[in-house]
């Protein structure tokens, strides 16, 4: 095997070693959503994919019944365990939390890691709303526990409706501005105030994703807007492709994570992961895909390797 720029493995010890990342989400049996989503992109993506379960769900909640078992009460012994077995990750990647006192835990587990490899990078994808609403099973302190996570993180992606809460803006008032803006130039400003206000919960990256928008060609489109610090703000605008889908948001950053640990720049891993999560929900609709099944990703993935 020879090492190249495609390659992303790194040397040690005379063993070539695949780089790790930690995803730190919850299971849920049918849907496609969370860990089901993110442990087959990340190791199509040539990543170690290394699941952290912060709970147990019969399925995601976009289902009537859901059955949920948390994974709080088992998750220092895991992360202890993995700390005796000097387990060492490139990548943390936090999504859904079981209960607001996995935040604690999960912070205790990202310091120990930095002291192990002080490069490692940790994505926060904050899950708890969406709609102007928070999901089912979450509460404002949900919304405590992920600003704190989002004080130790690289990058964070939030939705629209996430980035409102985590900014405590009101998220009615703020869809309403954003839709009476005809141009980039003034929707800019708009995004620039609730992104300077999240700077100042994190000092990583931040990504708002999935933003229903009208381009000014008057197309309907999903807007990412990538801001790598105060007063930068970037617009990456992709076609809607079909419906809002459960699990997009897991789809995008585990391509997200997964590139921005090999090296890829947040504005290209962005642009690789809107595409995908485009291309995916098309290929949904054209599959006559029931919109709570998610996204069908499976069959798509050999064009998402490297």
């Amino acid at each position: 095997m020879s090492l190249s720029a495609e390659v992303y493995l790194y040397f040690t010890e005379n063993v070539f070693i695949m780089k790790k990342l930690a995803i730190i989400n919850d299971l849920s049996g049918v849907g496609r959503s969370s860990l089901s989503i993110q442990l087959p992109v990340v190791s199509c993506l040539g990543i170690t994919a290394c699941p952290v379960p912060t709970a147990i769900l019969s399925s995601h909640t976009a289902f009537n019944e859901v059955s949920k078992v948390n994974f709080s009460d088992h998750m220092t012994a895991y992360f202890d365990a993995w700390d005796k077995n000097d387990f060492r990750f490139d990548g943390i990647l936090i999504g859904y939390l079981g209960d607001e006192n996995e935040q604690k835990i999960i912070e205790q587990f990202i310091v120990k890691q930095r002291e192990k490899n002080p490069d490692v990078k940790v994505i926060l994808d904050p899950v708890m709303a969406d709609h102007g609403k928070l999901y089912r099973h979450m509460s404002d302190r949900n919304i405590s526990a992920l600003r704190s996570l989002a004080k130790h993180a690289d990058l964070i992606c939030p939705n629209l409706t996430e980035a409102a809460f985590l900014a405590d803006y009101d998220y009615e008032g703020l869809r309403e501005t954003l839709d009476s803006c005809n141009h980039d130039s003034a929707k800019a400003i708009v995004f620039n105030a609730l992104l300077s206000a999240l700077h100042h919960i994190t000092n990583g990256t931040v990504v708002i994703t999935g933003v229903e928008d009208i381009s000014e060609n008057d197309e309907d489109c999903l807007l990412n807007v990538l801001s790598e610090s105060d007063g930068d703000v970037r617009f990456i605008r992709n076609p809607k492709t079909g419906n809002n889908r459960p699990g997009t948001g897991d789809l995008f950053s585990a391509i997200l994570a997964s590139k921005l640990i090999k090296g890829t720049e947040p504005e290209n891993a962005c642009r690789t992961a809107s595409v995908f999560v485009g291309r995916a929900i098309r290929h949904s609709e054209n599959e006559h895909v029931p919109v709570t099944e998610g996204v069908q990703f499976e069959d798509l993935l050999h064009q998402l390797s490297d």
